[in-house]
């Protein structure tokens, strides 16, 4: 599947509150099994694209509640208020702030960059089985989340 780096995506929570449009594709995608995201997502795991922040423009934000689960790296994750669906996660500020953005979200599927490793593995509820790499453990995890958003 080719990726088309320029082309405009767009999405929104479940029920459109909170909506955006992208000035190009994601430049990385990976699945998430800590237990945050667990618990920030309510299901098993969460399927994540990456945009610079200055590469997504956001529309509804004052209707998303933000929670931060811990500091150091400090993901802000926001979820709608009115249908309470997973928005968006940010981290970083200024220039290299980046925009996590739960795949299933965007409308056009077809477009986002393939998934490029499952982290925080250990924490699985259910073993995935696909020929991507598996990280476990705190470091290796935040290792690969670094080098699939550094493009590595």
């Amino acid at each position: 599947m080719a990726q088309h780096n320029h082309t405009p995506l767009h999405g929104s929570c479940s029920c459109g509150t909170f909506s955006f449009e992208t000035t190009k594709a994601p430049a990385a995608r990976f699945v998430c099994h800590c237990l945050f995201c667990q618990d920030f997502t309510g299901e098993a795991f969460s399927d994540v694209s990456v945009l610079m922040a200055h590469q997504i423009e956001m529309k509804g934000t004052d209707g998303l509640i933000h929670k931060k689960y811990r500091l150091p790296p400090n993901l802000n994750r926001t979820r709608c208020a009115r249908c309470g669906k997973p928005a968006m996660e940010t981290m970083g500020a200024g220039p290299l702030k980046l925009v996590f953005v739960p795949s299933k979200n965007f409308v056009e599927q077809a477009l986002l960059p393939p998934v490029k490793a499952h982290v925080f593995y250990n924490r699985r509820v259910t073993d995935v089985a696909d020929n991507l790499p598996k990280y476990s453990h705190y470091w290796p995890s935040q290792f690969a989340i670094t080098k699939t958003i550094m493009g590595f």
